[in-house]
């Protein structure tokens, strides 16, 4: 099975959900508050797309606090999760891009 798309910045950098694997394009954390079971996590689907507006916006205990949605937003801006996790990022391998 091939990578699965990390849920802040989309790059296909994670083994699983919910392993508290830390994506090395934006530094989101995958916590595993989000998981139901192994095909459902809570309003995001397993390829990734969140279809519970309310998840976006649920804090993350991993991220320290962040909600999804703030992560999202300074990934566009800036490209971290947080401007303090800038210098822990790399730019996304090709193969890990949509």
């Amino acid at each position: 099975m091939g990578k699965l798309p990390c849920l802040c910045c989309g790059c296909l950098t994670l083994d699983e959900r919910g392993a508290y694997d830390i994506c090395p394009v934006c530094f989101w954390e995958d916590d595993a508050y989000l998981i139901i079971n192994d095909n459902e996590i809570k309003g995001v689907r397993v390829d990734g797309e969140v279809c519970d507006e309310e998840l976006l916006d649920e804090p993350s205990g991993a991220n320290h606090g962040l909600t999804l949605r703030q992560g999202r937003e300074n990934y566009r801006k800036f490209g971290a999760c947080e401007k303090e996790m800038l210098r822990y990022v790399r730019k996304p391998k090709k193969e890990e891009m949509k």
